[in-house]
């Protein structure tokens, strides 16, 4: 039986004003006490892994201390201390929409000599990880590719199998994720609580990413181009009625999940446990779809979150600190245990696949399936390079312009004039990119 997941901290949009001050103090790197390993995580599972696999005191020498801050917090205690050069840690935890405005600002250790370790990684976190520089930067933890998750009882009286492998091929493509939303409507189901809920699908399956090389802005075609792109798919789901028009983790959305309404819900890896398990059984107890999931691919290849490990430069415990990154990307027993036990999905291909190959290991969340032949699948063409610093904050103001469009809210009564005002937004937010 598989148990809790890694939670995840919803990411928020990042300081950038601070750049200019917090590369002058970056070098100077200090903390109270020498012989002590500072970690900053911004979640309790991370503090319970430390405690859990990593050697102890006695083994190894000197200390580890471990510090869960709020992901928002975390941001700016960093900030304030590379500004000051104070009151750092060593090693940081960063999720993938945060930590580019560090690596990239010659901010952390150059972690080069720790690529031969890369090879059994999932490619996309090692291309997240590689700065603009060429240099690696981070070394990444778990993977978080973006499943469709459903009802299997719903399913069956719809589609007449709850099987994974052909539940797919209804949602394979765009295409045919409307025409199944449709069906399900026809049939007295809401095809996901909102109609926005696709929308990380998209963004984390981009082909470009939002600021090119020239720091230009770039908006890729998904978004925007054709009857199956985001702001269309959109439309039609609101116009048609095909969702539950639900907002995004509301309680109402969350309620759909242990409801038989809402067929299913788009989610990392971590959202399965996160979101999906812990809202299973309503708050009344009525309602209970525990054991009633299953996961497919769905119509895109996509991730929205991930742990990356970075070195706050200037540390003293340089190679201590990389000892650290390295242990919790490559270590097979923490690895493995942690990933069977708690239904995570860990930054090593060979691992993963073993799992994968376990006729033993299932879930009993997901109808006794082993979701890990779908994790592999849904990871292996995700583009990293995508990710920038600004991911949080332009996600964001596109959703709301999505939202306009699909609702023909004034100002967004057509594809180019919610853009026109999507950039607008933008040009009062960031000066740095050249929006045209």
């Amino acid at each position: 039986m598989m148990k809790k997941a890694i939670k995840k901290v919803t990411a928020v949009a990042l300081s950038l004003a601070m750049l200019g001050a917090v590369g002058a103090a970056a070098a100077a790197c200090s903390k109270e006490d020498d012989n002590t390993l500072v970690y900053w995580c911004f979640d309790s599972a991370m503090k319970d892994q430390v405690e859990e696999f990593y050697p102890s005191e006695e083994e190894l020498g000197y200390k580890v201390e471990v510090e869960v801050i709020e992901l928002s917090a975390l941001q700016t205690r960093l900030d304030n201390g590379l500004r000051t050069g104070t009151n750092l840690p060593d090693v940081v935890a960063l999720e993938a929409g945060a930590f580019k405005k560090y690596m990239d600002g010659d901010l952390m250790e150059n972690l080069d000599d720790l690529k031969e370790y890369t090879g059994d990684m999932y490619d996309y976190t090692v291309e997240a990880a590689t700065g603009a520089d060429g240099h690696l930067y981070a070394l990444a933890t778990n993977v978080t590719p973006v499943v469709f998750a459903y009802k299997r009882s719903i399913a069956e009286d719809v589609f007449g199998t709850d099987d994974p492998a052909e539940i797919q091929k209804h949602f394979d493509t765009w295409e045919h994720f409307i025409d199944s939303a449709r069906t399900l409507n026809e049939n007295g189901y809401k095809i996901t609580s909102s109609y926005m809920d696709m929308a990380k699908a998209f963004f984390g399956g981009r082909e470009e990413g939002w600021v090119d090389e020239n720091n230009n802005l770039v908006i890729d075609s998904s978004l925007t181009d054709g009857e199956y792109s985001l702001m269309e798919i959109a439309k039609t789901l609101h116009t048609e009625n095909l969702s539950h028009e639900q907002a995004e983790n509301s309680g109402t959305w969350y309620a759909d999940i242990s409801g038989n309404l809402v067929f299913g819900y788009f989610q990392a890896t971590w959202g399965i446990e996160t979101n999906l398990e812990r809202n299973a059984v309503s708050t009344d107890g009525q309602n209970n779809t525990y054991g009633d999931w299953a996961i497919i691919q769905g119509p895109a290849s996509a991730f929205d979150g991930g742990t990356f490990h970075c070195v706050v430069k200037g540390t003293n415990m340089l190679e201590q600190a990389k000892d650290f990154v390295t242990f919790f990307s490559t270590d097979e027993t923490y690895l493995k245990t942690w990933a069977s036990e708690n239904n995570d999905f860990m930054n090593s291909k060979s691992l993963m696949q073993e799992l994968a190959e376990d006729t033993e290991l299932s879930s009993e969340f997901l109808g006794g399936q082993n979701p890990y032949s779908i994790y592999i699948a849904a990871a292996e063409n995700i583009n990293g390079s995508i990710i920038t610093q600004y991911d949080s904050t332009i996600n964001g103001s596109f959703k709301t312009w999505a939202t306009n469009y699909a609702e023909g809210i004034e100002g967004a009564e057509s594809v180019e004039s919610a853009v026109a005002e999507f950039k607008n937004a933008l040009k009062n937010i960031y000066q740095d990119i050249n929006i045209a």
